[in-house]
């Protein structure tokens, strides 16, 4: 009796594991940061339509110790990923205009290592470009009582020398077969499992949340209805306009510290969240304008790099990955031809540039 007990334990177990392995490959291959964190499925929100990586890589991870013309220092949003690089936006930058453009990552205050590093002072880049999401915006940028707001800043001239493009970036498409080896089990249990606790706790049990948009077609996902973003993009709902108001204060003062040496221009970007760039579509209302991003507007001595010119989901889809964070290389490139646009205005590069783009 105990060994049928056992045979049948065995039998039921393998079954299970075979049937979570079936079920397992029924779901398209991770390939977003918010469908991993929120246990979603990428059936329903990987992107459909081909993106673009530089291969070779258009920039180059840079070093304190080399010349470059344009230094790019920043966050996920600019900084070289190792599961999908040649995807952002310096590599269109690099490519647009041929210059030699590094990325660094901003941890660590590395515009401080930059600034304190023998190549800077005896041989500096001839622009330095420093981008931070919004949903840190700050977090990491406050103002203290007492610290200064410049109004003014010397801006150095700059002319940059730009050269024909280089290789165009080629054609991604995002893998939806599993091999013939995998059968997922594990995982497939865990996304049940997860998924029933979201629907038992009627709430969302993550830090990616699910919100309805009013419109269809800004996204190539199935449920392009529906919008994922990531839990922290809330976090402004509790940002004083003072706080707004200081972050703007302390990229004037680091923009100072950069431009201190007469040779090199700074510009700002702060890259907004996917909430904030497709707020007008929620159905809910209460989220529509929590963003206050237009306050960095306000002063005109901070060179920022203006994403509500031309920097618009209506017009373009995937501007942001709808299983991502972040924006998708549509959003790269346009994030750079802002740029691109910004430095023309600034003199640093000829007028008929963008004009040709």
């Amino acid at each position: 009796m105990h060994r049928r007990y056992t045979a049948l334990l065995i039998l039921f177990s393998l079954s299970l594991a075979a049937g979570l392995g079936l079920y397992g490959r029924s779901l398209e291959p991770l390939s977003g940061d918010l469908t991993r964190i929120g246990w979603r499925t990428e059936n329903d929100f990987g992107w459909t339509k081909p993106k673009e990586h530089f291969e070779p890589l258009a920039a180059s991870l840079g070093t304190l110790d080399t010349h470059y013309d344009v230094v790019a220092i920043g966050d996920s949003f600019t900084g070289e990923s190792p599961w999908h690089p040649g995807t952002t936006w310096p590599h269109y930058l690099a490519h647009d205009t041929g210059l030699k453009v590094a990325i660094f990552d901003s941890d660590d205050d590395m515009v401080g290592q930059l600034l304190a590093s023998e190549r800077f002072k005896s041989d500096p880049p001839a622009v330095v470009i420093y981008e931070i999401v919004e949903r840190n915006l700050v977090p990491g940028h406050r103002s203290e009582p007492g610290d200064d707001c410049p109004e003014a800043i010397a801006e150095p001239a700059v002319a940059l020398s730009p050269s024909g493009p280089t290789a165009a970036p080629e054609r991604v498409v995002r893998p939806t077969a599993r091999a013939w080896n995998d059968w997922p089990a594990s995982y497939a249990a865990a996304y049940l499992t997860q998924n029933l606790r979201r629907w038992i706790m009627g709430r969302e049990t993550t830090n990616s949340v699910e919100l309805e948009l009013t419109q269809g077609g800004l996204f190539s996902s199935r449920a392009d209805r529906q919008l994922l973003v990531y839990g922290e993009d809330f976090n402004k709902l509790g940002w004083t306009e003072a706080q707004w108001h200081g972050a703007a204060c302390s990229l004037l003062r680091m923009q100072a510290r950069v431009e201190a040496n007469g040779r090199t221009l700074f510009l700002a970007m702060v890259a907004p969240d996917k909430l904030t760039t497709y707020g007008r579509f929620l159905a809910a209302e209460q989220f529509r304008r929590i963003s206050r991003l237009d306050l960095l507007a306000q002063y005109p001595a901070l060179n920022l790099v203006r994403f509500d010119r031309g920097f618009d989901p209506a017009e373009h889809v995937d501007l942001y990955l709808p299983n991502d964070t972040h924006w998708s290389t549509v959003g790269h490139r346009l994030a750079a031809r802002l740029v691109e646009r910004l430095l023309v205005d600034k003199g640093a590069l000829p007028p008929g540039l963008t004009a040709a783009r």
